[in-house]
Protein backbone atom coordinates (compact mmCIF):
# COMPACT_ATOMS: atom_id res chain seq x y z
CA UNK A 1 0.00 0.00 0.00
CA UNK A 2 2.85 2.68 0.67
CA UNK A 3 4.69 1.41 -2.49
CA UNK A 4 0.99 2.99 -4.20
CA UNK A 5 1.20 6.13 -2.05
CA UNK A 6 4.97 6.51 -3.47
CA UNK A 7 3.70 5.86 -7.30
CA UNK A 8 0.98 7.91 -6.43
CA UNK A 9 2.72 11.28 -5.11
CA UNK A 10 5.79 10.81 -7.46
CA UNK A 11 2.93 10.00 -11.14
CA UNK A 12 2.31 13.84 -10.19
CA UNK A 13 5.44 15.31 -9.75
CA UNK A 14 6.58 13.96 -12.79
CA UNK A 15 3.92 14.89 -14.43
CA UNK A 16 3.76 18.83 -13.20
CA UNK A 17 7.45 18.56 -14.55
CA UNK A 18 6.73 17.38 -17.86
CA UNK A 19 4.33 19.81 -18.58
CA UNK A 20 6.64 22.28 -17.54
CA UNK A 21 9.83 20.78 -19.41
CA UNK A 22 6.90 20.60 -21.99
CA UNK A 23 5.53 24.48 -22.51
CA UNK A 24 10.16 25.44 -21.88
CA UNK A 25 12.25 23.44 -23.92
CA UNK A 26 10.53 20.91 -26.37
CA UNK A 27 6.94 19.64 -26.60
CA UNK A 28 8.09 16.38 -26.45
CA UNK A 29 8.26 16.12 -22.64
CA UNK A 30 4.44 16.16 -23.06
CA UNK A 31 4.70 12.19 -23.48
CA UNK A 32 6.31 11.77 -19.98
CA UNK A 33 3.43 14.09 -18.49
CA UNK A 34 0.75 11.98 -20.30
CA UNK A 35 2.06 8.68 -18.78
CA UNK A 36 2.35 10.09 -15.55
CA UNK A 37 -1.03 11.74 -15.54
CA UNK A 38 -2.55 8.46 -16.81
CA UNK A 39 -1.23 6.82 -13.73
CA UNK A 40 -2.16 9.41 -11.39
CA UNK A 41 -4.94 9.06 -13.12
CA UNK A 42 -5.39 5.14 -12.54
CA UNK A 43 -4.38 6.05 -8.65
CA UNK A 44 -6.51 8.47 -7.60
CA UNK A 45 -9.58 6.35 -6.91
CA UNK A 46 -12.50 8.66 -6.70
CA UNK A 47 -11.93 11.48 -9.84
CA UNK A 48 -10.19 9.20 -12.04
CA UNK A 49 -11.95 10.82 -15.26
CA UNK A 50 -11.59 14.25 -14.19
CA UNK A 51 -7.70 13.47 -14.13
CA UNK A 52 -7.84 11.80 -17.45
CA UNK A 53 -8.77 15.40 -18.97
CA UNK A 54 -5.49 16.15 -18.22
CA UNK A 55 -3.73 13.58 -20.27
CA UNK A 56 -6.39 13.87 -23.31
CA UNK A 57 -5.57 17.78 -23.40
CA UNK A 58 -1.26 17.27 -23.27
CA UNK A 59 -2.45 14.19 -26.43
CA UNK A 60 -4.30 16.56 -28.41
CA UNK A 61 -1.29 19.70 -28.32
CA UNK A 62 1.27 16.72 -28.43
CA UNK A 63 -0.41 15.60 -31.57
CA UNK A 64 -0.75 18.99 -32.64
CA UNK A 65 2.95 19.64 -32.40
CA UNK A 66 3.99 16.35 -33.86
CA UNK A 67 1.92 17.02 -37.27
CA UNK A 68 2.79 20.52 -37.06
CA UNK A 69 -0.69 22.36 -36.71
CA UNK A 70 -0.18 24.00 -32.80
CA UNK A 71 2.40 27.05 -33.94
CA UNK A 72 0.31 29.84 -31.80
CA UNK A 73 -1.10 30.02 -28.67
CA UNK A 74 -4.27 30.42 -29.99
CA UNK A 75 -4.26 26.96 -31.94
CA UNK A 76 -2.84 25.43 -28.75
CA UNK A 77 -6.43 26.91 -27.25
CA UNK A 78 -7.95 25.11 -29.70
CA UNK A 79 -6.08 21.63 -29.20
CA UNK A 80 -6.36 21.94 -25.82
CA UNK A 81 -10.51 22.28 -26.36
CA UNK A 82 -10.24 19.48 -28.53
CA UNK A 83 -9.21 17.42 -26.10
CA UNK A 84 -11.73 18.52 -24.00
CA UNK A 85 -14.13 17.02 -25.91
CA UNK A 86 -12.43 13.68 -26.77
CA UNK A 87 -12.63 13.52 -23.13
CA UNK A 88 -16.33 14.22 -22.78
CA UNK A 89 -17.01 11.85 -25.65
CA UNK A 90 -14.70 8.87 -24.77
CA UNK A 91 -15.49 9.08 -20.80
CA UNK A 92 -19.51 9.00 -21.82
CA UNK A 93 -19.15 6.16 -24.15
CA UNK A 94 -16.22 3.94 -22.81
CA UNK A 95 -16.70 2.37 -19.37
CA UNK A 96 -13.54 3.03 -16.97
CA UNK A 97 -12.18 -0.63 -17.23
CA UNK A 98 -11.75 -0.61 -20.93
CA UNK A 99 -9.86 3.24 -20.11
CA UNK A 100 -7.48 1.85 -17.84
CA UNK A 101 -7.10 -1.65 -18.86
CA UNK A 102 -3.39 -1.28 -19.96
CA UNK A 103 -2.12 -0.07 -16.74
CA UNK A 104 -4.31 -2.40 -14.97
CA UNK A 105 -2.13 -5.09 -16.95
CA UNK A 106 0.88 -3.58 -15.94
CA UNK A 107 0.02 -3.40 -12.24
CA UNK A 108 -1.18 -7.11 -12.35
CA UNK A 109 1.89 -8.12 -14.08
CA UNK A 110 3.94 -6.45 -11.22
CA UNK A 111 1.77 -7.65 -8.44
CA UNK A 112 0.73 -4.42 -7.46
CA UNK A 113 -2.85 -4.59 -7.26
Amino acid sequence: MKFQIFLFYISIIVGIIGIMLGNRVNYRWYWLAIFSFYNFSYLTGFSRLLFLSIVWILLSLTIGHSLGLVTSFKKGVIASLLGLVLWVIFSLLIDDYWLFLPVQKIYNLLGLY
